[in-house]
């Protein structure tokens, strides 16, 4: 007992230095509507941007803002991320002008969780970094700041409906420690309404919940689910929504009928109004009250679901009698699932929901050639628990012999299988050892308690299988098993909860809670427990609002999110109609208290100093990663940076405009990023290129107006503040989650040191040695991956440094899509001896170590792809024909490739994560999938069968080749006898025969005729370097078309005939012309002599009163009249003549 109060004594007296020293501000942050500037919280629910601000953006005209650039959107976000401080022991309001006027802003980074099933995009990892924007409260005047706070846009992605916020400071001022909030778009709520869809909101906690009810798990789909759903409160149809991670929530009474359809067939043991088994997935949420399932379907317009959402609940499973509902954690095939197991009529049944782009169906009874696992294993039998592993698409099954202890675990695959896999021992193992585990070999001791399993899990990363009952019994390969003797099972596990990245909790029947790691043996008791104690008497002391010693609170649930284990806590204070909160589990507090206390000391004196030596149980004093490479070629993560804008205020403060000028920016630059798919690559590989490369140049003249507070809408917009980084510092922090392409090498060091003389004072050598310092591996998948140990020992230092390479085998047999079907697996390192007894001290307190967890992703890594190089492939085309010719009308974006000439295509490799771009040099399936003539307008995809007649060997014998290769060669083809290409030989020759699409065009104008082909390039099942299926699809103008041969011949006939005929005609006319010339005139002065001659007779008819003289005059001027003139010569002497 003395032990124990030593101990408490000196955890009193080390507390301060970990904890009382941390900063006593946090951030907070919330999110405001676009109109709502400065508000409280609202409930972030509306999906569509705000397009009405586009005369703000007009109004800058001298600035690097083109608004009239047809390919730029200034449009804006409809929320804002509102932070300010909350301090414990100072005014908030007053901290927060302190920081603000000793430079402090905050740095926001939100990261974007990819969607289940990634519509309109490709899979990716994003974040965008964002600075605060400090903003004014309305009523105070100019020279002072009354309230204040910092102002971000809050994004959000074509896809995405969970969104990660961590708020950082940027170093300058007071110190305040960084906090991640989770910010989650709500699709149950009623549009414009805080009300929501799913029932009524309720107000007071204690007219429902009491201290006496027992915790229940949180079941969602991990990482997925934007709104999490908490039920199975006593007697109530109450549940607890959150879409913060239940930093707050709404307790919501489900609008469902409260029936009861018992029958003889359906047994039910009694009526309860409780709603049990509440499950989250992204878009969907499912409850079950008695055997009755519902489902209600969220408003997700941004996830583009095929189906509407919901108006009210529905009922699923209508003819089935359901006794449970287990969760999946992980998708499969881009979809979500929910398992039901079957009671009454339908016991030993099994059933899968599954849920994609907000469809909701349900299957049969699932069953192998029509017989149910009890029909497979002869029993009269009921399911327990069941696990379905999306990985491999397997179920495996907990079934119990009715009227029997007899478990039996058994693995299915839907139609295809079952596999017995194990018989669960009757009773519990008896602990032979204090080692905390018995190997279940067969020849163990047994007690007589009977073993009772409760349930399965399953970690996709580690293949660590668990039963858990009143014992827990844990298998690598789920063959051999061992019991974990440290758990007792006095009270047996109600619920069982993982992390998936080493850590495991599970809780008792009496909300006993019990920690684990994966990869080892020792399982410890945290609460109730002495250093549960200890810690919490400290927090009291502390005046933590959270913790207090009188038992006034209950469990509600415990769980895990990315800040760790976490604990819900229903309090009802005096006088208070009860609250709910969420803390952080002080796991590393209480694993580190619980050494103190259990630790052996002793009494000792050196140098005549009189000391209590506690016993070393962690084998090394530091530990550290060293050598990590970048961490963005592994973890996958886009990063993207955008600063507000410079404003002109002299007190710099920002108002409403600039803000929205803040909104637009941060909206173009993630505009840029969704839409940088273009199969043609850009000269320069980043996004925001095109947006800048017309203003560059003038980039120092705005800087100057600025400089000048001459700027246009009295914000600066420097260029530099929006843009992609791609060399992330790894900060000596080992990554949790990394993806491994084919062969590709993760390598970093691990650093390990032994006590100094000080620290190891009265220690064997034995005991501080290098030979007691060894690193561990575990593999989940040693087929798929391979880990090297390089052990160097620096004995003057008192150190050994340890060289990890993990490296991809090149044996996973799978070829997809960027970031499609990736195998999950793990590496799990681990300090051999540390067990939970290694701890460093930090700022924010201390830290467990000695085990660390890489979830590994193996396959196609997410932010590849593959880009069409159209400035090299034009470069060298052009080289190796000898010349280049353009269209008539010349288009910069598509440039045109002649007929005649050999095509030869270049493809690269981007890298959006990296920026990389390369040179591909793999071997690909070259493929014309359509095409069109004249305009793209009139493309026409292809059908399979003309597909392959247009571009394989087939079609050379019906005459349908759209394409030759250049090098003759005809035997390297795939299976299908498509051609396979290579940057060594990648010539094609155009040829459009008799019976392809492109013969015979008709030219609609005086140019030669021109044809758009959708050309698809894939290295699918070709390319042994890569997982990745590199499948793009781009337009290539060729323009020069050659008419068909009949009709070229007869053009030809036609013309040639004409030019003879014309020809013909010009010398006809040169030999003949002068002597018809004569003949038409002396048939014209015939004529015209004739006419004379009747118009003389004529008019002696008429009247015979007129002279001769008179008539000869008249037949002269006729003569005259129509007689060429005579030369000048002659024009005198035929004058006098006359007169």
């Amino acid at each position: 007992m003395w032990r124990i109060l030593v101990a408490k004594v000196l955890l009193f007296l080390l507390h301060p230095i970990f904890v009382v020293l941390g900063s006593e501000c946090q951030w907070v942050a919330v999110v405001n509507r676009f109109n709502n500037l400065g508000g409280n919280r609202n409930i972030f629910s509306y999906q569509h941007e705000i397009k009405k601000v586009d005369d703000i953006f007009k109004k800058l005209v001298d600035s690097a803002i083109d608004a009239d650039d047809k390919d730029a959107k200034y449009l804006s976000f409809p929320y804002y991320l509102k932070i300010n401080l909350s301090c414990s022991t100072v005014d908030s309001e007053m901290a927060l002008r302190t920081a603000h006027y000793t430079g402090l802003r905050p740095v926001v980074t939100v990261t974007f969780e990819e969607p289940v099933h990634s519509v309109r995009k490709k899979q990716e990892q994003l974040q965008i970094e964002m600075t605060g924007a400090p903003f004014r409260m309305e009523g105070c005047d100019s020279e002072e700041v009354c309230r204040m706070c910092w102002f971000t846009p809050m994004p959000f992605m074509n896809g995405s409906v969970v969104m990660d916020v961590t708020v950082a400071s940027n170093h300058l001022g007071m110190t305040v420690d960084d906090k991640r909030f989770s910010i989650n778009i709500n699709g149950f709520t009623r549009r414009n309404r805080a009300s929501f869809r799913i029932g009524p909101k309720m107000r007071a906690l204690n007219r429902f919940m009491s201290l006496s009810d027992p915790s229940r798990p949180l079941w969602h789909t991990h990482i997925r689910a934007p709104v999490l759903i908490l039920g199975d409160i006593p007697r109530s149809k109450v549940v607890l929504l959150s879409d913060t991670g239940y930093d707050d929530y709404f307790p919501i009474e489900v609008g469902i009928d409260s029936c009861w359809i018992g029958s003889i067939e359906c047994r039910q043991r009694g009526f309860s109004n409780t709603v049990r088994d509440c499950i989250a997935t992204e878009s969907t949420l499912f409850i079950r009250q008695n055997q009755l399932v519902y489902y209600f379907v969220g408003h997700y317009p941004i996830l583009h679901m095929r189906g509407p959402s919901s108006e009210l609940w529905t009922r699923i499973m209508n003819n089935i009698c359901v006794k449970r509902l287990n969760p999946v954690f992980f998708t499969g095939n881009d979809s979500e699932y929910v398992i039901v197991l079957g009671e009454g009529t339908h016991i030993g049944e099994l059933f899968l929901i599954t849920i994609q782009d907000g469809i909701v169906n349900s299957s049969g009874s699932l069953r192998v050639r029509e017989k149910t696992v009890c029909d497979f294993l002869n029993l009269h039998c009921e399911i327990e628990w069941a696990v379905f592993s999306a990985n491999e698409n397997k179920f495996f099954l907990l079934v119990n012999d009715q009227g029997s202890h007899f478990f039996y675990l058994v693995e299915f695959r839907k139609d295809v299988y079952y596999k017995h896999l194990y018989d669960i021992p009757a009773l519990i193992p008896r602990a032979a050892s204090d080692g905390g585990f018995v190997l279940l070999l067969g020849n163990e001791h047994y007690t007589n308690r009977t073993l009772e399993p409760r349930g399965l899990a399953l970690n996709p990363f580690s293949k660590i299988f668990y039963i858990w009952g009143n014992v827990i019994l844990q298998s690598n390969d789920m063959a051999s098993y061992i019991y974990l003797s440290n758990f007792r099972g006095d009270s047996p596990i109600k619920y069982f909860v993982m992390s998936f990245t080493g850590n495991i909790a599970f809780v008792t029947d009496a909300d006993e809670v019990w920690v684990m790691k994966e990869g080892s043996t020792e399982v410890k008791k945290a609460y109730p427990s002495d250093a549960w104690n200890v810690y919490n008497t400290l927090q009291v002391m502390e005046g933590s609002p959270d913790y207090d010693l009188a038992a006034n609170h209950s469990l509600v649930s415990v769980f895990f999110d990315k800040d760790g284990m976490q604990e819900l806590i229903y309090k009802e204070d005096p006088g208070t109609t009860g609250k709910l909160i969420k803390r952080k589990f002080p796991l590393d507090h209480i694993l580190t208290y619980d050494q103190m206390i259990s630790t052996p000391h002793k009494g000792m004196t050196h140098n005549r100093i009189s000391y209590i030596r506690f016993t070393h149980r962690c084998p090394f004093a530091v530990l550290r990663f060293v050598d990590l490479p970048f961490p963005q070629r592994y973890t996958r993560m886009e990063h993207y940076r955008a600063k507000p804008p410079e404003v002109m205020e002299k007190t710099n403060f920002y108002d409403v405009k600039a803000l929205v000028v803040y909104q637009g920016l941060v909206y173009q630059l993630l505009q840029l990023h969704s839409a940088y798919h273009r199969s043609y690559a850009d000269p320069v590989h980043d996004p925001t290129w095109r947006w800048w490369k017309n203003k560059k140049q003038d980039a120092e003249y705005y800087y100057y107006l600025a400089s000048n507070m001459k700027s246009s809408g009295g914000v600066y917009v420097d260029m530099a503040n929006y843009v992609k980084i791609y060399n992330l510092r790894p900060n000596n922090v080992l990554p949790k989650t990394i993806y491994l392409d084919k062969e590709q090498t993760f390598f970093f060091s691990v650093y390990l040191s032994i006590r100094t003389t000080k620290q190891s004072m009265g220690e064997t050598a034995e005991e501080n040695s290098l030979n007691y310092m060894w690193l561990t591996v575990l593999l989940a998948h040693p087929e798929y991956i391979h880990a090297d140990l390089q052990r160097h020992e620096l004995i003057s230092r008192g150190s050994v440094l340890y060289k990890v390479i993990i490296t991809d085998s090149g044996m996973y047999p799978r070829q997809q899509l960027s970031g499609k079907e990736l195998l999950k697996s793990s590496v799990n390192l681990k300090v051999a001896h540390s067990g939970m007894n290694c701890y460093r001290y930090a700022e924010e307190g201390p830290d467990t170590q000695g085990s660390d967890t890489i979830g590994i992703n193996i396959g196609c890594p997410p932010g590849k792809r593959l880009a069409f190089d159209i400035t090299y492939t034009k470069n060298y085309t052009t080289e190796k024909n000898k010349r280049y010719f353009d269209c008539v009308k010349p288009d910069p974006e598509m440039p045109c490739f002649y007929f005649s000439d050999v095509f030869y295509p270049f493809f690269l490799i981007q890298d959006m994560v990296t920026g990389h771009s390369g040179r591909f040099n793999g071997s690909y399936i070259f493929t014309i999938i359509g095409g069109g003539a004249f305009s793209e307008d009139n493309i026409r995809y292809f059908t399979p069968e003309e597909i392959l007649q247009y571009n394989t060997v087939t079609g050379r014998e019906t005459s349908s080749l759209i394409w030759f290769r250049a090098d003759g060669e005809d035997n390297m083809t795939s299976a299908e006898g498509f051609h396979v290409l290579s940057q060594a030989s990648s010539g094609i020759l155009w040829v459009c025969q008799q019976n392809s699409p492109c013969y015979d065009i008709l030219p609609t104008n005086a140019f030669t005729p021109d044809y758009f082909f959708v050309l698809k390039v894939s290295n699918r099942g070709v390319d042994q370097t890569t997982y990745c299926d590199y499948a793009l699809e781009f337009i290539v103008h060729i323009h020069g078309l050659p008419l068909s041969r009949t009709r070229s011949v007869f053009l030809l006939q036609v013309s040639m005939a004409s030019i003879f005929g014309i020809l013909l005609l010009y010398i006809v006319t040169l030999s003949v012309g002068p002597k018809v010339k004569v003949l038409i005139s002396g048939v014209f002065l015939r004529l015209e002599q004739a006419i004379v001659f009747r118009t003389a007779s004529s008019l002696t008819f008429t009247s015979s009163f007129t002279s001769q003289s008179s008539l000869q005059h008249a037949a002269s001027e006729i003569l005259r009249s129509h007689s060429p003139p005579p030369s000048r010569k002659a024009d005198a002497p035929g004058a006098s003549f006359m007169h």
